[in-house]
C-alpha cells in the first residue's frame, strides 16, 4: 500500500468521523431544544397557577371571586379593584403565552386552556368591561388583541 492510498484512506476515516460529529451535535442541539421548550413551557405555565393559588390561599380573594364569577353580586370598589387587578394578571400571563405560541415555543392544547379560562372571564360584564378599557387604552392593541377579540365573539 502506497503512502497516497494511506493519505486517502485517513483522509476518508476523517469525514467520516466529522460527519458522525456533525450528526451527534445536531442530535444533541434537537435534545436541548427539547428540554428548553418543556422547561419555557413550565415556567410560562406558572404564572396561572400562580394566580390560583392566590385564591386558594386568600379567603378574601376567594370569596371576591366567587361573588364575580358564580354570584353575580354588586362588588365593593376595594373588591372590584382587587379581582380586576387579578384579571389583569391573568391577560398578561395569557398574552405571554400567546406569544409563546406564536414562536413556536408553547403547545396547542396549552393555549386553548388559557383562551377557554379568559372567554370565560370575559364572560362577565364586569370582566368584558374591563377588557374594554384596557383596550381602548392601548394595552392590547394589535395581534393578540384581536385574538381576544375573537374569543369574545365565540363566547356566549
Amino acid at each position: 500500500m502506497s503512502l497516497e492510498t494511506i493519505y486517502y484512506i485517513g483522509q476518508t476515516v476523517a469525514v467520516i468521523l466529522i460527519l458522525g460529529s456533525l450528526v451527534a451535535i445536531f442530535w444533541q442541539q434537537r435534545q436541548a431544544n427539547k428540554i428548553a421548550q418543556v422547561q419555557n413551557a413550565a415556567a410560562l405555565s406558572s404564572g396561572y397557577a400562580s394566580s390560583l393559588r392566590d385564591i386558594i390561599n386568600n379567603a378574601d380573594l376567594a370569596a371576591i371571586f366567587r361573588k364575580a364569577m358564580f354570584d353575580d353580586e354588586e362588588l365593593t370598589p376595594v373588591e372590584a379593584t382587587q379581582i380586576l387587578l387579578f384579571f389583569n394578571q391573568l391577560l398578561i400571563d395569557h398574552r405571554s403565552i400567546w406569544l409563546a405560541h406564536k414562536n413556536g415555543l408553547y403547545e396547542d392544547q396549552g393555549l386553548k386552556g388559557y383562551d377557554t379560562n379568559t372567554a370565560w372571564y370575559l364572560s362577565k360584564p364586569l370582566f368584558r368591561a374591563e377588557w374594554r378599557r384596557w383596550r381602548d387604552m392601548g394595552f392590547y392593541d394589535g395581534p393578540f388583541g384581536d385574538h381576544i377579540e375573537r374569543l369574545i365573539k365565540k363566547s356566549p
